[in-house]
């Protein structure tokens, strides 16, 4: 009857064991996914962040050519004086 018992113990502690891997196996699905939007985030956000930078950048150079040029019209007015 011991032996019988302890068969009936190794098999309980067995799909014990089996049942907890199943939940920590859906937690970690459940983390993979989340860590997927989160990356999708970071992806879109560096999109956007870069597309504005792009523009910035090109109104820092049309402004620094219009001040280039305000430059070199001032220098041709103040030879001209």
């Amino acid at each position: 009857m011991s032996k019988e018992t302890t068969n009936e113990a190794i098999f309980q502690a067995v799909m014990e064991l089996s049942q907890q891997l199943k939940e920590q196996s859906q937690k970690l699905e459940e983390y993979s996914q989340q860590i997927k939007g989160v990356s999708q985030q970071l992806t879109d956000t560096e999109k956007r962040l870069n597309e504005r930078i792009d523009i910035v950048d090109a109104k820092i150079t049309v402004l620094s050519e219009g001040l280039l040029k305000t430059q070199a019209e001032v220098k041709m007015l103040k030879s001209a004086k």
